[in-house]
């Protein structure tokens, strides 16, 4: 698949993945965790075509998760975004085909996915929205490391597909 391919796939591969990820991510559990499927491919993307596109397609990725789910619409793309800016760092002043860097990205980006996400669960909280009610510090220690630590290690295994994709130009 050349790069303009994978760059126009990029919209219908994230709102694909976002049915999965509602769906059938359930079966990927390990201890309990479940892989952040629709966070690893916007990562990708800002990775290999740096974080002006990998916004947008977070935006719309988030807007798909929030379809499916069943938490405050908006949130899922706000945190996104987030995670692809913080990803797209990694395309133009380091190489992602440094092991380090698609590894820090991952790891960096679902970390600052889920501050943003639990950030907006504990405003709409305090303003008396009818929010999901999670305890910040049983959410990070059994959610957010565990999932950190399994989508860098999906990362992991995705690396050698990661660097078969040619670099990108400016577009």
């Amino acid at each position: 698949m050349n790069r303009g391919a994978l760059y126009y796939l990029m919209v219908p591969l994230l709102l694909l993945l976002c049915l999965l990820q509602s769906t059938a991510a359930a079966r990927l559990k390990i201890a309990g965790v479940k892989p952040e499927l629709v966070l690893l491919m916007v990562v990708i993307g800002a990775l290999v075509y740096g974080a002006r596109p990998g916004v947008l397609w977070a935006f719309v990725a988030g807007v798909g998760m929030d379809i499916f789910s069943g938490g405050p619409f908006g949130a899922s793309s706000l945190a996104l975004m987030a995670s692809a800016l913080v990803a797209g760092l990694g395309h133009r002043p380091f190489s992602r085909f440094n092991i380090f860097v698609p590894l820090a990205a991952t790891a960096l980006g679902t970390l600052a996915y889920a501050g943003v996400y639990l950030t907006i669960l504990a405003v709409l909280e305090a303003a008396g929205a009818p929010a999901l009610r999670v305890p910040i510090d049983d959410a990070v220690r059994d959610i957010v490391l565990p999932v950190t630590l399994y989508n860098t290690g999906i990362m992991l295994l995705l690396l050698p597909l990661l660097n078969r994709l040619p670099e990108s130009q400016d577009l």
